[in-house]
């Protein structure tokens, strides 16, 4: 019996020990760390041939980092190397609004693939493409609206008040609440 209480401590330091940290709980600097690691799981994503120790320095943070900050976002396989799996953590991500950048809170890195797809046709259509947009009509990501009025997206192209980091995640610091 004793035995059993050990294991089933034992356990539970591992499940607590693979839990990352709040946002809200982290610094600035902290919070810059934990996107450049999300970062790195991105290029991971995009590019499965990538290491995780090349995603790690190119981003400027350590795979420890990557463990610290976003631990299930990373599996090992059989042979010991690590690989970059969808996951469900949250980022703050801008998009534009009628009335300019909007911060929304995204859950999960499908999700932010998908800003980032949306991203890539606004750009398409300030380039030229008129039907760019046609897709997006319609749309939500995780509740939210997509702006796809042509009108004003082009307006918002025209006075360079497209957000500054359309697509990416954020490094400011998250409050409570909802949006």
């Amino acid at each position: 019996m004793r035995r059993g209480k050990a294991k089933f401590a034992r356990n539970e330091r591992n499940r607590r020990a693979r839990r990352a940290p709040r946002p809200s709980s982290l610094s600035s600097a902290e919070l810059k760390k934990r996107a450049n690691a999300l970062a790195a799981h991105a290029d991971m994503l995009r590019d499965p041939k990538l290491t995780a120790a090349h995603a790690a320095r190119d981003n400027d943070v350590t795979i420890r980092d990557l463990w610290q900050y976003i631990p299930k976002a990373f599996k090992k396989d059989a042979s010991g190397r690590i690989r970059a799996v969808a996951d469900r953590y949250v980022r703050r991500m801008e998009v534009p609004g009628p009335d300019g950048p909007v911060v929304l809170k995204i859950r999960g890195s499908k999700a932010r693939n998908e800003v980032a797809r949306f991203r890539n046709d606004v750009f398409d259509f300030l380039g030229g493409n008129r039907k760019a947009l046609d897709k997006w009509k319609g749309v939500k990501i995780q509740g939210h609206d997509l702006l796809t009025d042509p009108r004003i997206i082009r307006l918002l192209g025209d006075q360079d008040n497209l957000p500054e980091h359309f697509g990416s995640e954020q490094v400011i610091p998250y409050s409570g609440g909802g949006r």
